[in-house]
């Protein structure tokens, strides 16, 4: 069992953000500053608090607990691994609310099942959760940050089912509440790709978990 987060930083002025993307990984970045970056809990034996298998608002993570594991490639992860979706402002940033959407798929690297299988590796109770919707309210009314860093985190839950190549469609939708910009909404995507494997556990490039 490992526990992974998904890191991604979303500026409301750059170019990056112009375009509905989140930032860019680069190396100059340093700890839960690093965007587009996978990352792993190095705590050995123990969940980050509020990890749970299902969708779970956490507070602010402790950036020391966590070790890079590599950029914006496909991820190699295993059932019973924990994914962790976060959220973060990239340099400066008017205040907002944050909406957080996923619609994960399989890949077609991945041959079609000859009967019917599960659409996702995360479940709600006993049912695959190919969707997951944080909130579905206005602006004004989507969530503030879920911890005093200023970064929403979200456990989208645990690794389930057999080895397959999956989509992960990551979103994020803003709703500037103060500033020049109040009332104003925009919208960030990203695909990371999960792979979700038997006896590899790490990165892509075979880094060891």
């Amino acid at each position: 069992m490992s526990v992974y987060l998904y890191n991604l930083g979303f500026s409301t002025s750059d170019s990056y953000g112009q375009a509905g993307e989140f930032e860019a990984y680069q190396g100059s970045q340093t700890g839960l500053g690093q965007s587009s970056a996978w990352m792993q809990y190095n705590v050995p034996n123990q969940l980050p608090p509020g990890v749970t298998d299902g969708l779970a608002a956490l507070s602010a993570l402790n950036s020391s607990q966590w070790n890079f594991v590599q950029g914006n490639t496909g991820m190699n992860l295993k059932a019973g691994d924990y994914v962790i979706l976060r959220f973060f402002p990239y340099g400066i940033n008017p205040p907002c609310n944050l909406r957080a959407t996923a619609v994960i798929g399989r890949g077609i690297s991945t041959a079609a099942p000859a009967s019917p299988a599960n659409s996702a590796p995360f479940m709600a109770g006993s049912q695959p959760r190919p969707v997951i919707d944080i909130d579905n309210s206005p602006g004004s009314n989507w969530p503030g940050a879920t911890g005093i860093d200023g970064a929403w985190t979200y456990c989208i839950g645990m690794i389930h089912g057999n080895p397959a190549d999956y989509t992960l469609n990551v979103g994020a939708s803003i709703f500037i509440t103060a500033g020049a910009q109040q009332g104003t909404t925009m919208a960030y995507g990203q695909d990371p790709q999960m792979h979700v494997v038997t006896t590899m556990q790490g990165t892509a490039e075979g880094t060891a978990a």
